[in-house]
C-alpha cells in the first residue's frame, strides 16, 4: 500500500459502485471500502475489494467493474 500524505488522503476521488457514484475524499473512501471488505462476503466483497485496490493505488476515479 502506497503510504499517503495528508494533502493525498483529503483528495477527492469518485467511486463508482452498483452505477451509482460518489464522490469524497480519499480517507473516507478507504475507510469505507475497508470495512465493506471485512463485514461482506460473495460478489459485494469482491465490489469492495476491488474499488479498495485502486484506491491504495492511487486512482482518482475507482469502480466496481473491472
Amino acid at each position: 500500500m502506497k503510504n499517503f500524505t495528508k494533502k493525498e488522503l483529503r483528495q477527492k476521488v469518485k467511486i463508482i459502485c452498483y452505477r451509482q457514484m460518489e464522490i469524497m475524499t480519499r480517507e473516507e473512501a478507504i475507510n469505507k471500502y475497508e470495512e465493506g471488505m471485512m463485514y461482506c462476503d460473495g460478489s459485494e466483497r469482491d465490489r469492495y475489494t476491488n474499488i479498495y485496490c485502486q484506491l491504495i493505488s492511487g486512482m482518482k476515479t475507482c469502480s466496481d467493474e473491472l
